[in-house]
């Protein structure tokens, strides 16, 4: 072993930078920016100032994504508002430093390479571990705790699990033949494990990215092959867009049965003789029944302090009164919101309560993703019913693209700069949507309208270029690994500014470069079968 370990670094000092950085990527982003800063250095100081000026002439594509940084230092000193750019400069700031590192590191090899992917693998099953003790010892009941548990944002580590999950997979693909049963089910058996973890975790970004993938690896496969395995494959891809379809349909059917209410009969009275509040003016249901119906606060109120030490009218974990989480609660136990329904909660429907949890959904799915379909389905009719989306992340987003298709709409061609978004946004929401909430002013969570809105349709153009550009000029294309890490990205960035945050920014950055460098037979294994 120590062999192999002095072979595969074979006095590179910037590979093994590079394989701490890898390593550390889903723990902490701390560690990333020291990290970055280690590698640059490494690659630096690492060799003579012959070879360093050889490896920059021969790798100028590298020279490329740095020109996105200097887009935003462009930006900002054209928008005369340097400090208030700062923030984009030190998110954008991996775009210079890793191509930077990788411009003046030695090459890797193949085997160099391959041992990146690996160590990359260990990390990420590593963090997936340490994250599923994290969410069994915590015990935690919040809605979607299963968000927190990894080390970082559970977007941003998606992506890590999808490019891992692929890996495996196309190692089992490219080397079929080369390795044993259990060599090739201990692979497989870890890509699973990836996959189960990413559904796990109820990331719908990561499950859009995921999903775009899959497209791709159908497309890229299904031409290599005969006309019976074709029929196979394309059988399996239409099982794979049908069913989360139909699930989806049948999601929203649900939901959206809601109960007929017959107004000049329905009951005014609880069973211990207090006149219920019936809003019937109030849209808002859950699971089928309307919030506002057979409610009676006095005795709600009364009955629920008996059973609880967090009072009824306190605020709960999820920023809302208890008193709103316990009808909500109630209405989608299919209870009324009295002392008979109250008397019907379980312990464990109190402890859920007082978590924040406000549909019993949360707590009998809490491996699938219904409740996160069902999430997504409720915060939109609220919003459509309402025009309220604070609080709701799905509602949110609308309201952040409607707001970012306006100033783009105003300022088509260069944009409003780095400098003068945030008060472009304000400005707009102000006008657009006076019911959102200060403190959920936020940019666009879509990469592509961040970039419009900051450098308008010829820096959107420019950016795409920069990044597209190596991969075509290196022909590395042909990397099916490449091309679904960049499709999934793709992807990604419709649902997130992914590129703008720092976790995911680093993760594109250094992968994009480890993919350019080098050829692309990183994918084929020494192993062979045993006779």
């Amino acid at each position: 072993m120590k062999k192999y370990l002095t072979g595969i670094i074979d006095h590179n000092w910037f590979f093994l930078a590079l394989v701490v950085f890898i390593f550390v990527l889903p723990f902490s982003q701390a560690l990333v920016s020291i990290f970055a800063g280690i590698l640059l250095l490494t690659a630096f100081i690492e060799g003579d100032l012959k070879n360093k000026l050889f490896r920059i002439k021969s790798n100028t594509v590298f020279l490329f994504l740095p020109g996105i940084f200097i887009l935003y230092i462009i930006s900002a000193l054209l928008s005369n508002k340097i400090s208030s750019s700062l923030y984009d400069l030190q998110k954008c700031l991996f775009f210079l430093i890793i191509p930077l590192a990788f411009l003046l590191g030695k090459e890797m090899n193949n085997n160099q390479k391959q041992f990146l992917f690996f160590a990359f693998i260990i990390s990420v099953f590593v963090s997936t571990i340490m994250a599923l003790l994290n969410w069994i010892l915590t015990g935690s009941v919040q809605t979607f705790s299963v968000h927190n548990v990894s080390f970082i944002s559970h977007i941003r580590f998606s992506f890590q699990i999808i490019l891992a999950f692929w890996f495996l997979i196309l190692i089992v693909q490219s080397n079929f033949r080369n390795i044993n049963k259990m060599q090739m089910l201990l692979l497989l058996a870890t890509a699973v494990y990836f996959l189960l973890f990413l559904l796990f975790q109820q990331s719908l970004t990561g499950i859009i990215a995921f999903s775009g993938s899959v497209l791709l690896f159908f497309i890229i496969n299904v031409f290599r092959l005969s006309l019976k395995k074709r029929f196979i494959i394309l059988s399996g891809f239409a099982v794979f867009v049908i069913v989360p379809m139909i699930l989806i349909i049948n999601a929203v059917q649900k939901f959206y049965s809601i109960e007929e209410i017959d107004k000049d009969n329905i009951e005014t009275v609880t069973a211990l003789g207090n006149p219920y509040s019936h809003d019937f003016s109030n849209p808002l249901v859950e699971n089928g029944s309307y919030v506002s119906l057979y409610v009676c606060e006095s005795e709600m109120r009364e009955e629920w302090n008996k059973v609880s030490s967090v009072k009824y009218d306190s605020l709960g974990t999820n920023g809302y009164t208890i008193s709103t989480t316990l009808v909500r609660y109630l209405t989608s136990k299919g209870l009324r919101k009295d002392a008979e329904g109250i008397k019907s909660l379980t312990s464990q429907d109190i402890v859920n309560i007082q978590n924040g949890i406000a549909n019993v959904i949360f707590t009998e799915h809490k491996l699938s993703l219904y409740p996160r379909i069902y999430q997504t389905i409720w915060e939109y009719y609220v919003y459509s019913k309402t025009g309220d989306a604070n609080q709701k992340s799905f509602a949110q987003r609308i309201e952040y693209a409607k707001a970012a298709l306006s100033i783009v709409k105003q300022n088509p061609v260069f944009g409003v700069g780095t400098g003068n978004w945030r008060e472009a946004f304000r400005t707009t929401y102000e006008i657009n949507n006076p019911q959102l909430k200060v403190e959920y002013y936020a940019s666009a969570h879509n990469q592509y309208l961040n970039y419009l809105v900051k450098f308008g349709v010829a820096g959107f153009l420019l950016i795409f270029f920069l990044i597209l550009y190596p991969v075509i000029k290196t022909k590395k294309y042909t990397d099916h690994l490449f091309l679904i890490f960049l499709v999934f990205m793709f992807f990604a960035n419709f649902s997130d500014s992914n590129f703008e945050s720092h976790m995911g920014s680093s993760f594109f950055v250094v992968f994009y470069c480890i993919f350019i460098s080098g050829d692309t037979n990183y994918l084929k294994l020494s192993w062979r079968k045993q006779p």
